[in-house]
């Protein structure tokens, strides 16, 4: 039998969504509600948005392509385990 300490924990960031000003939403881009930058352990990571379909994304400037998922709660999940 294996004991836990073969198997650490896996590492769990501290994920901040701050929210930007709404006047700074480019009024062209109709699928935007709400915008704003990342922070990962405390260090400006990328930016994230809300979209009118629902979704929340985020882009992560180490990685390719934004993380989507189906509410807010849930894309912070996401980013806690895999940012």
């Amino acid at each position: 039998m294996l004991s836990d300490e073969f198997f650490p924990a896996a590492l769990m960031h501290h994920i901040k969504l701050e929210h930007n000003d709404d006047g700074a939403l480019d009024p062209a881009d109709p699928q935007v509600v709400m915008r704003g930058s990342l922070f990962i352990d405390g260090r400006e990571a990328g930016c994230w948005e809300s979209r009118r379909d629902g979704t929340w994304a985020a882009h992560v400037r180490h990685r390719e392509g934004w993380i989507v998922a189906t509410s807010r709660d849930a894309l912070t999940e996401r980013l806690v385990r895999d940012a």
